[in-house]
């Protein structure tokens, strides 16, 4: 049985000083691994600890290589990989611009009224929502929305953690 890429969601603890995500995004480009997308803010009232999560392509060894390559990194404090365990959750925010005719923003009301949304923008032809769900989800809608005069999407990146009690920075 051969080992396949597939994706890998990583969280990261790290101290939050200058040039540490530099240091990580270096680790992967350097190995010429691409990040699919990265999120990173403080986690703590004083802002010293950082997460950053990260969404890769590899095979599980790739990925178990970059993990530990990732916590010999000095202000990296633990570096886990979310999807080797079935107990994980995925959130994505995505904003995204349809402009046309009035037809076509009724449509797209409808497509996006089946998933979790709300309109935070409608200025002349343009209708702006708000996208809450998993990477694969919202990738769904924007394929539906492709048609109706889609004319810009932001997206968050992928922000995951462990289901239940299990933490990042207690996990082995």
């Amino acid at each position: 049985m051969t080992d396949e890429s597939k994706k890998h969601v990583i969280a990261i603890l790290v101290d939050n000083e200058f040039g540490a995500l530099a240091r990580i995004v270096e680790l992967f480009s350097a190995r010429g691994y691409n990040i699919e997308s990265i999120n990173c803010a403080p986690i703590n009232e004083d802002k010293t600890i950082s997460r950053i999560t990260i969404t890769t392509y590899g095979t599980s060894k790739t990925i178990d290589l970059i993990c530990k390559l990732l916590n010999r990194i000095i202000p990296v404090h633990r570096a886990v990989e979310l999807t080797k365990e079935e107990g994980y959750i995925e959130r994505e925010l995505a904003l995204v611009k349809i402009i046309g005719d009035e037809d076509k923003r009724q449509e797209a009301l409808k497509v996006v009224d089946k998933y979790r949304t709300s309109v935070v923008d409608i200025t002349g032809d343009s209708i702006v929502f708000e996208i809450i769900g998993t990477s694969k989800m919202i990738d769904e809608i924007l394929l539906k929305l492709s048609t109706l005069g889609l004319e810009g999407v932001s997206r968050t990146g992928s922000a995951a953690g462990f289901k239940g009690e299990k933490k990042l920075d207690e996990s082995k």
